[in-house]
């Protein structure tokens, strides 16, 4: 896989960037990390979680992507002198005034080659209009790179999005700018709990749950994973499907 900086947006919180982060993660870190350096840059200053989840696991560089250029240009140094290394961006709530103000000269760079890096945008949302305006104003500044606006179904089913498919039908700049939709799929209010407010890794809330609710967890696990596998970004179906197979829950 070419050298490659996920950013998580969102543009606000609550739509469920650090659950995505977390998972993305570790998807990178069971796909690549044997010959790939997985970094992760943690920008939330008010609520590190997924920095404070892989510090000492992973490198984690912690700065502010504000309208201050200064955040925007250690993360760009950092990322230009890295060789072999593929970059999650974990956005903060209000990203948007720092793209705004410093995101078209990130992804001028990016486009025109000299720093070799794709770019790959998972965009996470619930189904409130504000999460589809956000990334309208968000492609007004990203103008390079695969585009994923991921529907968390912990706020419904794919099917109870309709207001995103409205705007998608009316939209030419939503349907040309995007990939490819994606769907989260929902996790257990109180197995997230272990997970995400317990400040583990996946790996480490297996170890922690009981057979049952693991099971369960790993049943998640393995549809988000599919989740990833199926961007453009990994070629076509589960190369590496062994490292997570379906269990029989899923195959019914």
């Amino acid at each position: 896989m070419k050298d490659t900086i996920f950013y998580v947006g969102g543009g606000k919180g609550g739509v469920g960037k650090s659950m995505a982060s977390l998972t993305l993660v570790q998807f990178l870190i069971d796909k690549f990390g044997d010959y790939k350096t997985i970094h992760l840059v943690e920008t939330d200053e008010s609520n590190p979680d997924v920095g404070r989840v892989y510090k000492g696991k992973i490198p984690v560089t912690n700065v502010i992507l504000d309208e201050n250029a200064k955040g925007w240009i250690v993360m760009s140094g950092i990322i230009e002198n890295s060789l072999d290394t593929i970059f999650i961006i974990n956005s903060a709530a209000r990203s948007n005034m720092g793209i705004r103000k410093n995101g078209r000269n990130f992804v001028s760079v990016l486009e025109s080659g000299t720093v070799p890096y794709d770019f790959v945008t998972l965009w996470p949302m619930n189904r409130q209009k504000d999460s589809i305006t956000l990334l309208e104003d968000f492609l007004n500044y990203v103008s390079f790179g695969s585009i994923y606006p991921i529907r968390n179904n912990y706020f419904g089913e794919p099917t109870d999005f309709t207001l995103y498919d409205k705007y998608l039908e009316k939209s030419s700049k939503l349907r040309e700018r995007i990939t490819k939709t994606l769907d989260f799929p929902a996790l257990a209010d109180i197995i997230a709990d272990d997970f995400y407010t317990g400040g583990r890794t996946i790996p480490e809330t297996v170890d922690k749950l009981g057979a049952f609710a693991g099971q369960s967890f790993l049943s998640w696990k393995n549809q988000a994973y599919g989740m990833f596998e199926s961007m453009a970004e990994f070629g076509s179906g589960c190369e590496e499907n062994e490292k997570y197979p379906q269990t029989e829950e899923e195959e019914e």
